[in-house]
């Protein structure tokens, strides 16, 4: 893999410090490293992309994560707490892997393996914030998942919740602007402005077609779309929402051999979508987020019985 030229971004000169040996134990090149300030990014020396350790809590990191997405080259938002635990060698290493997921590299080369199991995680009303307890409770140590987001948004808050999932995450969070593989410990947010297509062949790609029906973008196609190519190698959660969509492809999916969960009613904002999903009798797990993520570790292949239908 061919070195990159990275420049750097953090809050303080300790954090730049620990930045700048990660990039070099990786075997790229650091072209200019910047501490977090209004106006620091105005007029800086181009780069091949860009690394943020910055504190999403504040409206400055915001502004500034903006205008590191207007450059066009891949932004990794670098969190030290997912790293705290973890020894030097370790960070080194899945480091390197999360610089081979945003820049593509590793889907070149080989290095990143691609997913097993393709999950669909859909939401709309309460959705972002139950799907963000789900993936902070997920263990570091899942591998061969990829976990394909369907939530009912605007265009215009697409990048905010993108930014709302990498303080829930240590996985890459990626959009679905172009062709891409589907690779293990990656979240793909489905765009609200274009359908997409998923192959068998593990490649998820934008498709130039508005979504068909109510609900943008539509958990039903996608579910569907991945049930058909990934059967008994896939599944759907369906978290809080208005609405049924997922509720249709819900028994196309279990009928291909794929999981079907739903998080627990009393547990959502908005309960609709479960609701709808348990009533097809697809679902076979059912509890809030938390809950979720520990059957998804332990027993994602073992809750084969539907639940109870609702009445």
């Amino acid at each position: 893999m061919q070195a990159l030229k990275f420049g750097l971004l953090a809050e303080t000169a300790a954090q730049l410090d620990d930045l700048v040996q990660l990039v070099n134990q990786t075997g790229h090149e650091v072209a200019l490293a910047l501490k977090a300030s209004s106006g620091c990014l105005e007029n800086v020396a181009e780069v091949e992309a860009w690394v943020a350790r910055l504190d999403l809590q504040h409206e400055k990191s915001i502004t500034l994560m903006e205008e590191l997405e207007a450059f066009d080259v891949p932004v990794i938002y670098d969190d030290i707490e997912s790293y705290s635990a973890l020894g030097q060698a370790e960070r080194v290493s899945r480091f390197a892997s999360k610089i081979q997921l945003c820049t593509g590299t590793g889907a070149q080369s080989g290095e990143v393996a691609k997913a097993d199991e393709v999950w669909v995680l859909a939401g709309s009303t309460g959705g972002p914030e139950a799907v963000g307890l789900f993936l902070k409770a997920l263990p570091e140590d899942i591998t061969g998942v990829a976990f394909i987001y369907v939530q009912h948004i605007n265009a215009e808050i697409s990048a905010t919740l993108q930014r709302a999932l990498l303080l829930s995450t240590s996985w890459a969070v990626l959009s679905c602007d172009r062709a891409q593989p589907l690779l293990e410990k990656c979240i793909y947010i489905v765009s609200p402005s274009h359908q997409v297509d998923i192959h068998n062949t593990g490649v998820i790609a934008p498709v130039a077609e508005t979504w068909v029906g109510l609900y943008q973008p539509s958990a039903d196609q996608v579910i569907a779309k991945v049930a058909r190519n990934f059967g008994k190698r896939s599944g759907v959660i369906v978290f809080s929402g208005m609405g049924d969509d997922g509720a249709q492809s819900c028994s196309y999916m279990r009928g291909s051999g794929g999981v079907v969960w739903a998080q627990s009613p009393d547990t959502c904002a908005v309960d609709s979508m479960p609701v709808s999903a348990i009533k097809t009798g697809a679902v076979t797990y059912q509890g809030p987020p938390e809950t979720l993520a520990r059957q998804f570790v332990h027993g994602r292949h073992l809750s084969q019985v539907p639940s109870a239908k609702i009445n």
